[in-house]
């Protein structure tokens, strides 16, 4: 990049900041010698740069996220045929691709799914995601355990990969004939900013390879299998609300912006604007803001509009 260029969006990210580097760009814009002026540029950008290199973090591949759910299920806020020993199966599931779903509303139960909601058994559906780490479409296999006892929460931590972002978890309501709980696809890289924390209200679903109609029914397999359904206007769960939450929360430092390139991350200062110009320099991807493979202006103005459009 020329380094007027350069100068100009220092200039505005850092009056943005009233930050007191301002005063050293504008030195080098009164001088009548455009080579000199372009050099002591160049030098004051390469020296910025450098002292603030150790600060510099261009991408965060991979975070960790803690897991809780916060299991709400009891006589109290379930009374229709509760039964006795309510609690929990291992919470299971995958990091994965968009390419990937392991369940949804309306689909049909795999194998691993209908054994899960049936037994609580995580064999079948973590072979199942194995074929699918063979197949490229995910990561790894989540366990997090189970309640023992509903009402009660379970915690864990869950390591994402930035090229696997989607998550997908469920746990069995036991007992019962084939319900469970769980969130399917649940993206947590969007636009390429890890989230910070989501809340998913828990609604009691029906796996459809049981037709069992009460927690203690007897075995009844369905064959075809019907939809995935949603259970909460359905007795016994009928009028009594969500089952519970699974609360994830960012503990990794990450980005907060596009344009939070550098530690400390959560906040835009000069740091950023630093990793921004050496990552331009360098052509790396982290500044073709653009994503049209080609270093130019327009990168510089996207970066700047993130930057103004601060952290949420």
């Amino acid at each position: 990049m020329p380094p007027k260029i350069l100068e100009i969006a220092v200039q505005k990210i850092i009056a943005l900041n009233k930050q007191p580097f301002t005063m050293v760009c504008r030195a080098y814009t009164n001088s009548n010698d455009t080579r000199t002026d372009m050099n002591r540029m160049t030098s004051a950008v390469a020296l910025l740069a450098f002292t603030i290199t150790s600060h510099i973090s261009l991408a965060q591949d991979q975070v960790e996220y803690a897991f809780a759910f916060h299991a709400e299920w009891s006589q109290a806020t379930h009374p229709t045929a509760f039964p006795s020993n309510p609690h929990f199966s291992p919470i299971i599931g995958a990091t994965h691709t968009d390419a990937l779903s392991l369940w949804e509303p309306g689909g049909i139960a795999t194998n691993g799914i209908e054994v899960m909601a049936e037994t609580g058994s995580p064999s079948p559906l973590s072979s199942e995601v194995s074929g699918h780490i063979n197949a490229g479409l995910a990561n790894q296999f989540i366990n997090l355990g189970g309640v023992a006892l509903s009402p009660d929460t379970r915690t864990g931590t869950i390591t994402v990969d930035a090229d696997f972002p989607l998550l997908s978890l469920v746990t069995m309501i036991a007992p019962s004939p084939d319900w469970f709980v769980g969130i399917h696809g649940v993206d947590l890289r969007p636009n390429g900013i890890w989230a910070r924390e989501l809340v998913f209200d828990l609604d009691p679903y029906d796996s459809g390879t049981d037709s069992g109609v009460n927690y203690t029914s007897g075995n009844a397999n369905v064959t075809p299998h019907l939809p995935i359904a949603n259970l909460s206007d359905t007795f016994p769960f009928t009028g009594s609300g969500r089952i519970g939450t699974f609360t994830i929360t960012l503990v990794s430092d990450a980005s907060c912006s596009h344009a939070d390139l550098a530690k400390p991350f959560d906040s835009l200062d000069f740091f950023d604007v630093s990793a921004f110009i050496s990552a331009y320099n360098a052509q790396d991807e982290s500044a073709d803001f653009t994503n049209d493979g080609v270093f130019d202006f327009f990168d510089v103005s996207a970066f700047i509009n993130a930057y103004s459009a601060g952290c949420p």
